[in-house]
């Protein structure tokens, strides 16, 4: 095929090589299995062997985009829409699908948000128990024995946000805290630690972005830890090589450590290629726009139907794109208004059994 054909010498240059001898057996989202991690290769390789297989991903978007019909569905299935808006309520119902709340909440419409402690419980109300939080190091006037996470939004952290979640701004100790007097043990929560990754000049000179990747890791990892997340909660992360090779295997370690607890989610933009393969991570997130109907999606891009079921696409607000996500069966999705996606559910107009 075109994408085995313009894809060999990426496969031939990348490989995946091994950088750990240790096995790690982690909890999954499909289900407990082995994993191993391994190094990333060079930039220029990289950027080599990603331009050599460009062209193949293009194909194969195209291609794939030409199996969908107007409503996302695919063309080789004669399912009318409904089957699955249908899917997704029983799916939802019985957990197959999940729901999560983007930064705590539980509709981000309302004029004035509730406090923390009372948006988890009109969360659990509705039966999600789902998180996807950001997380920022204050390091307090740069004293590390002093340094705390806390679950923020970089823009919430500087107090520059329009909107501030329920959540926001609270020291990851309390947030854990109350989860637990909410939910007990039965909560998840996906992670993304923000830092310099890239090392650029602007997150550098960001007050919520200066600090290395490995310094928010290592306080990560004592918190998961700590407070015996083990299953319950995943990070949302990728290495970037611009850091050099000692930040670089710093991090290696440290998350090769946080995933005997937790599991390993990659975020993905619409400026980013669709992936081709799951590679180490246990789910992907693409954002809603790689669905082959959306406005958004002018270059076609699509995730391949073998990752749709591992993938949680955000953000997922309103009707629209909950019928798009409906009809590429995914894992799950993200909200900022998970009030309005049940609604929209459980509404005889979405699914009339």
């Amino acid at each position: 095929s075109e994408v085995h054909r313009y894809c060999y010498c990426y496969r031939t240059m990348i490989g995946r090589r091994q950088y750990t001898a240790n096995t790690l057996n982690t909890y999954s989202a499909n289900k407990s299995k082995k994993r191993t991690l391994y190094h990333l290769p060079s930039k220029k390789l990289r950027v080599l062997s990603y331009s050599c297989c460009s062209f193949a991903i293009f194909l194969l978007g195209r291609r794939l985009g030409s199996n969908y019909d107007y409503e996302g569905n695919t063309r080789s299935s004669s399912a009318p829409p409904e089957t699955h808006r249908c899917w997704l309520k029983n799916a939802l119902k019985s957990g197959e699908f999940k729901l999560f709340s983007h930064r705590s909440y539980h509709d981000n419409t309302q004029s004035v948000q509730p406090t923390c402690i009372e948006s988890l419980l009109q969360l659990r109300s509705i039966g999600v128990n789902h998180l996807d939080l950001d997380l920022v190091l204050d390091e307090q006037a740069h004293e590390e024995d002093h340094s705390q996470l806390i679950v923020a939004h970089p823009m919430e952290f500087k107090g520059q946000s329009e909107y501030y979640s329920p959540c926001a701004n609270l020291a990851f100790d309390e947030m854990i805290g109350t989860l637990e007097t909410v939910y007990g043990n039965d909560f998840f929560i996906s992670m993304e630690p923000k830092a310099a990754w890239g090392k650029t000049q602007k997150e550098l000179r960001d007050v919520a972005l200066t600090n290395l990747p490995s310094t928010i890791l290592e306080k990560l990892l004592e918190n998961i830890i700590s407070h015996n997340l083990s299953n319950k909660c995943a990070i949302i992360l990728e290495i970037n090589d611009a850091q050099d090779d000692h930040e670089v295997e710093s991090e290696r370690i440290l998350i090769g450590n946080i995933l005997q607890h937790c599991q390993l989610f990659k975020g993905i933009r619409l400026t980013d290629d669709p992936p081709l393969a799951m590679g180490q991570y246990d789910i992907i997130m693409p954002t809603i726009e790689f669905h082959p109907s959306h406005v958004h999606n002018t270059a076609g891009k699509v995730i391949p139907p073998s990752l749709q079921s591992y993938s949680v696409f955000w953000v997922v607000d309103n009707e629209a794109d909950l019928a798009l996500a409906a009809s590429l069966h995914p894992y799950g999705i993200v909200s900022n208004s998970p009030k309005n996606i049940v609604k929209i559910i459980e509404g005889q107009e979405w699914c009339d059994e």
